[in-house]
């Protein structure tokens, strides 16, 4: 970075609070090459306020979430799980479980970003299925880091699902804050049914 352009970048942090999105979504898309990054010496990623700007002038997408997009990220998800040694464990029962709860998820996070009308609901129903795969993954003998792990990396897949453009960018980030609150409340959901099986 030019030493005069310093004053002009934001931090990882500081760039997610300027979108309105989690800092974990935003590492996706930057990972992903959806926003451009520049690193520091110390690897430290820093954002263009202009890219920001321009990011919210395309928009993201979160309209397809209930898309056929999830049919193979679902499959890179996979993918992602069976490269952990803990994976050969699993029951089929249960990964066949998981699966469909994830699937769940999905057409809810889909109605609550459309922004239908009973949205209390939609949270309720959320953070029942986030219970319900709390309690499936508290069998699978993974300690609470794994598992937030395993979640977060179903949110990185669902993220990259929501940003294709297709929206004006205010509604995008409205889209895009409402996922990323949904979903936080299903983590804490399914954080807290963990622990719970594990008492």
């Amino acid at each position: 970075m030019a030493e005069g352009a310093r004053g002009r970048w934001l931090t990882l942090g500081e760039a997610a609070q300027r979108l309105g999105v989690d800092v974990t979504t935003l590492r996706g898309w930057a990972d992903k090459g959806k926003v451009r990054v520049f690193r520091t010496p110390g690897g430290h990623r820093r954002f263009d306020p202009a890219d920001l700007e321009s990011l919210l002038k395309t928009g993201l997408s979160p309209r397809r979430a209930a898309g056929t997009t999830f049919s193979s990220s679902a499959a890179s998800a996979r993918e992602w799980l069976a490269s952990h040694p803990w994976y050969a464990r699993i029951p089929e029962g249960s990964l066949v479980s998981v699966r469909a709860l994830c699937g769940d998820l999905m057409r809810i996070l889909a109605a609550y970003t459309d922004g239908e009308p009973a949205r209390p609901p939609h949270l309720a129903e959320g953070r029942r299925v986030g219970a319900a795969l709390g309690r499936e993954v508290a069998g699978w003998g993974l300690s609470p880091a794994q598992s937030t792990e395993v979640f977060l990396h179903f949110k990185m897949h669902v993220t990259e699902m929501l940003s294709a453009p297709a929206q004006s960018g205010e509604d995008q980030v409205r889209s895009l804050r409402d996922a990323d609150a949904f979903l936080g409340q299903v983590l804490q959901a399914m954080m807290e049914a963990y622990e719970a099986a594990k008492a």
